[in-house]
């Protein structure tokens, strides 16, 4: 989980240094004197803008493509992490068949087939010895 929240933190944070930057862009367009300047100076001005924005642009398009990508990886993630032994920990209950899902992590999926366990087990378990 602390991954996601690196990926979100470092997305947020370009997205931010896209805003600051689009913000001195308006800002030198709308507050530039063009009748004070010469032509050679419009023309700079001009050609750093263009650059400006293709480079802003592109990084846009990149916060895209990583967001989008560290979207699935987190979405498969996710999945093989809970979604699919909860899915074989539903069949065992419902069937009970099949083998329970090996939970390697002590977290909270693994707690409730623990618990789950524990209550499928019958109370006249011969191989348990209860104390007297």
């Amino acid at each position: 989980m602390t991954g996601y929240l690196v990926v979100i933190s470092i997305l947020g944070y370009m997205a931010f240094y896209l805003s600051i930057q689009m913000g001195q862009i308006d800002r030198l367009i709308h507050e530039a004197r063009l009748e004070a300047m010469t032509p050679e100076q419009i023309e700079t001005i001009k050609d750093r803008l263009t650059l400006t924005t293709r480079r802003l642009s592109n990084e846009a398009k990149w916060i895209a493509i990583l967001g989008g990508l560290f979207s699935i990886i987190g979405g498969v993630y996710t999945y093989n992490l809970v979604v699919r032994p909860l899915r074989k920990l539903v069949t065992y209950v419902e069937t009970g068949e099949g083998d329970l899902p090996e939970i390697k992590n002590n977290n909270e999926i693994k707690q409730l087939m623990t618990a789950i366990t524990t209550q499928m087990e019958p109370a006249s378990d011969p191989k348990k010895t209860t104390p007297t």
